[in-house]
């Protein structure tokens, strides 16, 4: 074996048995508002805007992103990059992350 590969082996993280639990609980907690890949609602006062979940405030949708878990449109004000969530969903998971330390 060559030598960057046994020092990639070396690096691989200890797997937790707790951490599929911890999601398992996480999703139960967030309840899904749209499937992925559904579109924004559109904003009714402009022609090609469309509005963040979360401040309802209209925005192109390039500015705006999908969470990963509960599906919500949230605009950069409502979008927390840490955990690639909307700032709900990125609030519970706050909020696990101190149940469990």
């Amino acid at each position: 074996m060559t030598l960057w590969k046994q020092n990639w082996l070396r690096k691989e993280a200890p797997k937790s048995k707790d951490a599929p639990d911890r999601l398992r609980e996480l999703k139960k907690e967030i309840a899904v508002i749209r499937k992925q890949g559904e579109p924004p609602f559109k904003d009714p006062h402009t022609f090609s805007q469309y509005l963040c979940d979360l401040c309802s405030t209209p925005h192109p949708v390039s500015e705006l992103r999908q969470c990963v878990l509960c599906g919500r449109w949230g605009c950069g004000d409502c979008w927390k990059d840490e955990f690639y969530t909307c700032k709900s969903c990125a609030g519970l998971i706050r909020i696990h992350q101190m149940k469990g330390t």
